[in-house]
C-alpha cells in the first residue's frame, strides 16, 4: 500500500513541473565574427576577429611560471654633497649620517642615475662608485674643473687647465681662468677624449646630444689689469661639430662684458646664463638670461648685483634658484653678507628699474634670502639645500654686517618658496658647492639580464625568461633578450616591443660609446595613452623607457639614464 502512494506522489509531482514550465526563449543569432580570444599570456598581441563563426574555446591552463627576478635594495639613499676642508662628504638627512667620499677635491659631478661621481683634484679626474666607494682613474695629469655628465653616463665634459681656478669665481678669478682653459668630451668606454677648443663653463643638455660652453674673454681694455672682455657662449653637439654662437658679449651696455655659466632647462628646450654687464650706478650689475636653444640671446629673468653662480632649475622645470655674490658691494660688506639667493617662478613677467630705464623680465620673484652662497634642488623638488654661515639667523637684519668673516658655514633646508625649515649639517667649507644627489636604484636581475629603477616603482611579474619590466604612474621601463640581431636594426626593433608600446614615430638610431644605439620614439601604450621614450638597442636585447607624452620633455634625462643602466 505504501509504495502504491509513493508512485502517486511522484506521478502529482511530475505532472506540477510540467505545468509551471516557461515557454522557452529563441537564442540570439550569433554575430558574423566570433568574440575575442582570451590568451594565458598577457604578453600576446589578441585579434579581434576570427574568421569562422565557431565558439571562442578558452584554455584553462594557466601561463607557465619562469624564475622572478631577485631584487637588490639600494646602497645608499638621497644625499647632500659638499666639501669639508676640500674633502668631499655626502650627507643623509634622513637618518643624520655622514661618509667620506674623496680628499683634496676641486669640484664633481653625479650622473642621472645617482650611481657615479667624477671627482676632480689638481691630480686629475676619477670616478667614485657610490655604492662601494671603489675609485678609478679617469684622467692624469690636468687640473679640472666644471664637470658635466651626458645622462647616460657614458662621456663627461669638463675644463682644464695647468693652474687651479681660485674660488669662488668673481669677474677677475672666471676671466683668469677661462682665458686658460680647454673644453673636452671624455667618451668613457673607449678612454678617449675630444678637445672642443679654450673656453669654460661646459654643461650637457639633458638628452646628451649637445653642450654649451663658454668662450675665453679676448679683449683687455685699458682699465683692466686682466683679459676680462668679449666672448660667447657656443652650443656644439656630441660629436664635436655642428657648433654655432648662441650668445655674444661684446664690451657694450647691451650685450654685457661677459657672458657665462650656461645652464640647460629640464625639457632641453632653453638656457639659461649669465651675460655680466658691469658698473653701472655704483654696482656691478649681472643679468640672468633664458633662451631658446634653437635661437639664442633671450630675456631676462633677473638683474642682480655682482657675480652669478651657474642658474639651477627646478626638477620640473618651473622654478629658478639664482645664487648672487656681490663681491664689489658698494656698502663695503664682505662674508657672507654679499651673497643673496633669488627664487623666480617661470611664469608671467615683472618690471625692474635699472640706471638706463625699466626692464621687463621673465617670471615672478618669489623671494630674496639673504647670506645664502649656494643652492642644490632636492631630486623630487619638494626642497632646496643652501648654504649658509654658522648659527645663522634667517630673520636677521640683511641690511646690517651681522656675516662678514669667510669661515666654515652650514647647510639648511628650505621649503620651494625659500621658507627656512631646519639646520642639517655644520662644518662646511665657505662658498662650497652643493649637490642633492638621488637615492640609489633597485636592481632587478635574472639570468638574461637586470634592470635598475627608483625605489617607489614596481616590478610587473615575469612571464617570459627574456623579459624584466617595471613601472610607476604611467613611466615604463622594459628589457627584452633578443636573439635575432636583425630584429634590433632600425627598421624593425619596433616588432619586437609591440605588446609593450606601439610605435607612431621614431627618429634615426644614433650611436653611443659603449656601441649601443639610442632611439627616440613616440607612440601608445595597449589602452591607448600617449606616449615617448627611448629605444636602446644592445647586440642582444632592446630596453624601452617611457613616459606619458606631457612628461618626457622633463623626465627624458632620468628615462635615458635608466634605459642605459639596464645590462
Amino acid at each position: 500500500m505504501l509504495r502504491h502512494l509513493w508512485v502517486l506522489f511522484l506521478s502529482l509531482l511530475a505532472g506540477c513541473a510540467t505545468a509551471i514550465s516557461p515557454t522557452p526563449i529563441p537564442s540570439p543569432s550569433l554575430p558574423s565574427a566570433s568574440p575575442t580570444v582570451t590568451e594565458p599570456m598577457a604578453t600576446r598581441v589578441v585579434p579581434t576577429a576570427v574568421p569562422t563563426p565557431s565558439p571562442t574555446i578558452v584554455p584553462t591552463t594557466e601561463p607557465t611560471l619562469v624564475a622572478q627576478p631577485n631584487l637588490i635594495t639600494p646602497a645608499y639613499p638621497a644625499e647632500i654633497l659638499f666639501l669639508r676642508e676640500r674633502t668631499l662628504v655626502a650627507f643623509d638627512p634622513v637618518s643624520g649620517r655622514e661618509r667620506t667620499l674623496a680628499s683634496e677635491v676641486l669640484d664633481w659631478a653625479v650622473d642621472v642615475s645617482g650611481r657615479q661621481i667624477a671627482v676632480a683634484t689638481d691630480q686629475g679626474i676619477s670616478i667614485v662608485d657610490r655604492a662601494s666607494g671603489a675609485v678609478r682613474g679617469l684622467i692624469d695629469g690636468r687640473i679640472a674643473y666644471s664637470l658635466s655628465w651626458t645622462p647616460d653616463g657614458l662621456a663627461l665634459a669638463y675644463a682644464a687647465a695647468s693652474q687651479e681656478p681660485i674660488l669662488p669665481f668673481d669677474w677677475e678669478r672666471w676671466s683668469r681662468w677661462c682665458t686658460v682653459a680647454t673644453v673636452y668630451i671624455f667618451d668613457v668606454p673607449t678612454a678617449t677624449e675630444r678637445a672642443l677648443g679654450p673656453g669654460c663653463d661646459p654643461s650637457f643638455a639633458s638628452d646628451g646630444r649637445r653642450l654649451a660652453f663658454a668662450t675665453p674673454p679676448t679683449a683687455q681694455p685699458s682699465f683692466l689689469s686682466f683679459v676680462g672682455e668679449r666672448n660667447a657662449i657656443r652650443l656644439i653637439n656630441r660629436a664635436g661639430a655642428n657648433e654655432w654662437i648662441f650668445a655674444i658679449a661684446d664690451g657694450s651696455p647691451e650685450t654685457g662684458l661677459v657672458v657665462y655659466a650656461p645652464v640647460w632647462s629640464p625639457n632641453a628646450r632653453e638656457v639659461a646664463y649669465q651675460r655680466f654687464l658691469g658698473y653701472q650706478a655704483l654696482v656691478d650689475i649681472n643679468l640672468t638670461m633664458i633662451a631658446d636653444s634653437s635661437a639664442g640671446g633671450g630675456v631676462p629673468t633677473l638683474a642682480g648685483a655682482g657675480w652669478h653662480r651657474p642658474p639651477a632649475f627646478s626638477p620640473d622645470g618651473k622654478q629658478l634658484a639664482l645664487v648672487e655674490y656681490n663681491f664689489s658691494d658698494a656698502r663695503g660688506f664682505a662674508g657672507y653678507d654679499v651673497w643673496k639667493l633669488y627664487l623666480i617662478e617661470l611664469l608671467g613677467e615683472r618690471s625692474e628699474a635699472l640706471p638706463d630705464g625699466n626692464l621687463r623680465l621673465r617670471g615672478q620673484l618669489t623671494i630674496r634670502l639673504p647670506r645664502v652662497t649656494a643652492a642644490t634642488w632636492a631630486p623630487d623638488g619638494s626642497a632646496l639645500a643652501v648654504m649658509v654661515p654658522s648659527a645663522w639667523n634667517p630673520n636677521a637684519d640683511p641690511n646690517a654686517p651681522l656675516y662678514t668673516d669667510m669661515g666654515m658655514g652650514e647647510i639648511w633646508q628650505v621649503s620651494p618658496l625659500g621658507e627656512p625649515q631646519r639646520r642639517l649639517v655644520t662644518g662646511v667649507d665657505y662658498a662650497s658647492r652643493l649637490v642633492w644627489a638621488p637615492a640609489g636604484l633597485v636592481t632587478a636581475q635574472a639570468i638574461a639580464g637586470a634592470i635598475m629603477f627608483p625605489t617607489d616603482w614596481e616590478l610587473l611579474p615575469t612571464t617570459q625568461a627574456t623579459d624584466l619590466a617595471a613601472t610607476y604612474r604611467g613611466r615604463f621601463l622594459g628589457r627584452r633578450s633578443v636573439p635575432d640581431p636583425a630584429l634590433l636594426s632600425a627598421d624593425r626593433w619596433a616588432q619586437t616591443v609591440v605588446d609593450w608600446v606601439t610605435v607612431i614615430e621614431s627618429e634615426a638610431p644614433y650611436q653611443l660609446p659603449d656601441g649601443s644605439q639610442l632611439v627616440t620614439f613616440r607612440g601608445q601604450r595597449a589602452d591607448g595613452t600617449a606616449i615617448a621614450g627611448v629605444a636602446r638597442l644592445t647586440s642582444d636585447a632592446i630596453v624601452i623607457s617611457v613616459a606619458p607624452q606631457a612628461e618626457w620633455p622633463v623626465y627624458r634625462a632620468q628615462g635615458i639614464a635608466l634605459a642605459m643602466a639596464a645590462r
